[in-house]
């Protein structure tokens, strides 16, 4: 009977240990984990400023139309003689670097723990401009209108100068890449339109020095459209819930802009001859803007951060 007894209670306390060991696994289980890390989410809002650099290449086709010159000899027999003062076809490229700065607003989509898109639009001022200017000197047979025998040789000039510059530019892009780490730093590709104004002007002076100057103006500006293309890194700043910074590389193409200068005439007396008349031709311009842009911006998310 004691026997029976001792089996019984050795039993009870073998079932106890057992039923404490499960209830210790159960809540071990079952006990609350430290709560994870914060997710830094992308989704919402955002507006910011930037400020960079840029250099642009902006190249010039220039055509001078041929000019003519005509006269009466200061002889007892005035005889009309005349020459084609020759045109001329240039190509001109400067490279003006300058500031840029502005504001950008967009929105971004997570669309998953690994990728965002967005839009964005930004407005910039700049400072880009250059000039450059070019000579072709010239010589001509003046020749006799009646017999058309030659009666002399025609010197000269024509000198160009002008002025190519962005005035200011924007974009609206789309925005698409890759979160790497905890989803704090997001490396994109960007591209879509281009806008901003461009503007070109100078002045043609075709010099005949034994007669005349004549100079005329060009110049024209536009609001035009094109492209950009680019990449960049945003990542968000640790100690600043809702800022990140960026930094940005574009390539911008803004089309091409026209100019026609209006010709012009003069008539005079010199000793040489009874009368003359001098026409220089017009001038025609056409450029190409294109720009390559580095920038530093930050932006701040109206969305919550971090997102739990």
């Amino acid at each position: 009977m004691r026997n029976k007894v001792i089996f019984s209670l050795t039993g009870a306390v073998f079932s106890f240990a057992a039923s404490g060991l499960a209830l210790a696994a159960d809540i071990g289980v079952k006990a609350p984990l430290p709560p994870p890390a914060p997710v830094y989410n992308w989704t919402g809002f955002y507006v910011g400023g930037n400020l960079g650099v840029s250099l642009g290449t902006f190249k010039t086709d220039t055509n001078v139309a041929a000019g003519t010159f005509t006269a009466l000899t200061a002889t007892a027999v005035p005889v009309p003689i005349g020459a084609t003062i020759p045109g001329f076809a240039g190509f001109d490229e400067v490279y003006p670097g300058g500031f840029v700065g502005g504001g950008q607003i967009g929105f971004n989509w997570q669309l998953s723990p690994l990728w965002v898109v967005g839009v964005e639009g930004d407005f910039q001022g700049t400072d880009q401009k250059e000039s450059s200017n070019f000579t072709q000197n010239f010589s001509t047979s003046v020749l006799n209108l009646n017999t058309g025998g030659f009666v002399g040789t025609l010197v000269g000039s024509t000198n160009n100068d002008y002025t190519a510059k962005i005035e200011w530019f924007g974009t609206a892009r789309v925005r698409a890449g890759y979160l790497f780490g905890d989803g704090a730093v997001f490396t994109y590709v960007t591209g879509g339109l281009a806008y901003g104004k461009v503007d070109v002007s100078g002045t043609s002076a075709l010099n005949v020095p034994e007669f005349t100057t004549i100079t005329q103006a060009f110049g024209h500006s536009n609001v035009n459209t094109g492209w950009v293309v680019g990449s960049g890194t945003e990542g968000k700043l640790a100690n600043f819930p809702g800022w990140t910074y960026r930094i940005e590389g574009l390539y911008m193409d803004l089309g091409h802009l026209d100019t026609t200068g209006p010709g012009g005439s003069f008539t005079g007396v010199v000793p040489t001859v009874n009368s003359f008349t001098v026409t220089a031709g017009q001038v025609h311009t056409h450029t190409h803007f294109t720009d390559t842009i580095l920038r530093l911006g930050v932006s701040y998310q109206f969305s919550g951060w971090p997102f739990h």
